[in-house]
């Protein structure tokens, strides 16, 4: 088996996609979207509602 970081397995996620950060015992998902914590979390779901109301604007008539 190849110990290179080079060949994860697809999905394994090493850092928080937020801040970057490792992760710790515990995982908080959101939207299948693993996190390294509470606060990371709370900042992931203020982003897509922001996204959510600024795509507002653009749908069609």
């Amino acid at each position: 088996m190849r110990s290179n970081s080079k060949y994860t397995p697809a999905g394994a996620a090493k850092r928080c996609p937020i801040c970057e950060g490792k992760f710790g015992l515990v995982r908080h998902y959101s939207w299948r979207t693993a996190l390294c914590s509470k606060k990371c979390a709370d900042r992931f779901r203020i982003r897509r509602e922001c996204d959510r109301r600024w795509l507002h604007w653009f749908q069609p008539a």
